[in-house]
């Protein structure tokens, strides 16, 4: 009930401040070529991809799946062999 008072509420403050003499198209349409016709300082929007997480451009087009041949490898580090503290990722 509550929600169709606030609705009726909404749809009569509309209507109370709508402007009166609001435009509209013309009853025979002949102003709607004009109106369609392509704006010659509006330039063509590329789609492109990004990485979601950095942010980096990463292509031009969009971000379909694409086939990427991923290689896991497990990842090497170096340790010291005496006190076995962690010194480094990647190979000793």
């Amino acid at each position: 009930m509550r929600k169709i008072l606030l609705t009726l509420a909404f749809a009569a403050g509309l209507s109370l401040f709508a402007p009166i003499d609001a435009p509209a198209a013309p009853a025979n349409g002949s102003a709607i070529p004009g109106a369609v016709a392509t704006n010659p300082l509006v330039q063509q929007a590329r789609l492109f991809c990004y990485n979601r997480y950095s942010g980096r451009f990463l292509h031009w087009g969009s971000c379909g799946r694409r086939y990427v041949r991923h290689y896991y490898h497990p990842r090497v580090y170096c340790m010291n062999r005496r006190t076995h503290r962690f010194l480094h990722w990647g190979h000793c």
